[in-house]
């Protein structure tokens, strides 16, 4: 018999694990990470003052309570004294840009429910760890557990997972068939040719007891070699370390390049090296590689950023890359993508046209037309210090929608779109991504509601099928551990069969 990781273990890089808090600021994530924390902490007396007054009165008064918060002591001593732009009170250069040497990847954080476990890891003990995790993703022996156990490096480790229940039988890898894509959940996508196989925004969540036998989230164990990764940008749940220290650390990794890592986007070439990985390449807009008998092509990201106009700083961004992937099928990954005062989604995919159609696009269908004033209230918190002071109650259109994610496909010349990037199984429910579906255990959920669904941030799939009409594209609703064969037909497998009932628009 071989072992495996338990589907109920998730892994976690850390700078520090010394509070709670450490434990929720994931190294390679640019906006919830160690970079951010100053921020973060400066807005909570914002965020304390609107839950106290409500929405309509915050909205009311957003710019007096802006005004408010840059005078307190927590965010004036990040400031650089008096000076404004845009009407905001100017951050320090080291509070907008830290210096990234400064947090290090120093703790990995094992977790399988309430259990949590902090493993100090110093630097070169990286690819040991690493293989460790690339070993269980494909089955070791009990003979091979016993060496493990006295290894210098992990050893202490390996008899601690076994003791906390954290390994189960090995399960062998899904069975490829030929050309296509299996949709692991959010925006992680395996996408395969007829020999190679790339996987887009790798982020594994645990699976919890509450969770139905019959349907498991997908883990690094369940999908066979990986011939190389495509990252989009630098949050956390595109950018995960903790999911990527699972794969081998030769494995090639195409990255948007970060020039100077900031509050927005973290340098995710560096923190992979620092973790041992040997073949990380930011590769720039419109840059191509072959990866065997797939060409990855990265392309501008435009979207996601604090507001559709400028910012109070100019080169504050969240750098980004989408992706087109061409092979036997070809797919398009926009992630979290619309359109910002740089450009649009839209500029992109008739050029992308230019080189042939597109058969299938993954997109992010949310929109996020949330008002700056409450950003604080979501993971981009940070994101409030560069929005100037008259746009605080105006909605901004931070990704594409689920009519804007049409017509992307269309100017593609896709004949599928794939909405995504917004949770889609009770892991990611657990987490607060995505609207939950009836029948969610352990959650009071009634179905279609304002308490299970957030219009403007949060629809279900299933309304972007309603609007797709005539439009001459195809919207394939598809369940993390479904994916599409070569001919875009729904492929179901085993033990990731979707328990819910869908949402009837």
């Amino acid at each position: 018999m071989k072992w495996s990781l338990s589907r109920q273990v998730s892994l976690a890089v850390l700078a520090s694990a010394r509070t709670e808090a450490d434990h929720h600021e994931d190294l390679g994530c640019s906006i919830l990470g160690p970079a951010s924390r100053p921020v973060r902490r400066a807005h909570a007396a914002l965020k304390r003052t609107i839950q106290q007054l409500g929405a309509d009165q915050a909205s009311r008064r957003a710019p007096a309570l802006v005004r408010w918060l840059e005078s307190t002591p927590r965010y004036a001593a990040l400031t650089r004294g008096r000076s404004r732009r845009a009407g905001r009170r100017l951050l320090r250069d080291e509070v907008l840009f830290p210096d990234a040497q400064r947090q290090r990847p120093r703790v990995l954080h094992v977790r399988r429910e309430a259990l949590g476990l902090d493993v100090p890891v110093r630097e070169l003990q990286w690819p040991a760890f690493n293989a460790l995790w690339v070993e269980l993703a494909q089955g070791v022996t009990a003979a091979r557990l016993r060496q493990l156990r006295a290894h210098p490096v992990v050893g202490e480790l390996v008899e601690r997972l076994g003791q906390a229940g954290c390994l189960q039988p090995h399960a062998e890898p899904l069975k490829r068939s030929g050309p296509g894509a299996l949709f692991i959940g959010h925006h992680t996508v395996l996408m395969r040719g007829r020999t190679g196989a790339v996987l887009v925004d790798p982020y594994f969540r645990p699976a919890s007891a509450l969770d139905l036998p019959g349907y498991q989230p997908l883990q690094p164990s369940d999908l066979g070699p990986i011939d190389a990764v495509l990252i989009t940008h630098s949050h956390g749940d595109h950018f995960h370390l903790g999911s990527l220290l699972q794969l081998p650390r030769d494995t090639p990794i195409f990255v948007p390049p970060v020039e100077r890592e900031s509050l927005f986007s973290t340098d995710c070439a560096l923190r992979l090296s620092q973790l041992g990985f040997t073949r990380v390449e930011p590769l720039g807009w419109w840059h191509s590689r072959q990866v065997k008998d797939l060409s990855v092509q990265a392309l501008p990201f435009f979207g996601e950023q604090p507001t559709a106009g400028e910012g109070v700083y100019p080169g504050l961004w969240n750098e980004g890359s989408t992706w087109v992937v061409r092979g036997p099928v070809s797919a398009a990954f926009f992630a979290d993508s619309g359109a910002d005062v740089r450009g649009s989604m839209r500029q992109v995919c008739r050029r992308v046209r230019q080189g042939g159609p597109v058969d299938w696009l993954f997109c992010g269908v949310r929109g996020f037309a949330l008002k700056p004033i409450f950003f604080s209230f979501t993971t981009l918190d940070a994101y409030l210090v560069n929005v100037p002071l008259p746009e605080l109650t105006r909605p901004q259109h931070l990704m594409a929608d689920g009519p804007e994610a049409l017509e992307l496909a269309r100017l593609l010349g896709a004949s599928t779109l794939v909405p995504c990037a917004d949770g889609g199984a009770p892991w990611y429910w657990r987490e607060g991504m995505g609207p939950k579906y009836p029948g969610f255990p352990g959650q009071p959920v009634v179905g279609a509601s304002s308490h299970d669904e957030h219009p403007d941030a949060d629809p279900y799939p299933e309304r972007v099928a309603a609007l797709a009409g005539d439009r001459g594209v195809k919207v394939t609703v598809l369940r993390p551990g479904e994916g599409l064969d070569g001919r875009g037909r729904v492929e179901r497998h085993p033990g990731f069969a979707w328990p819910f009932e869908p949402l009837q628009p």
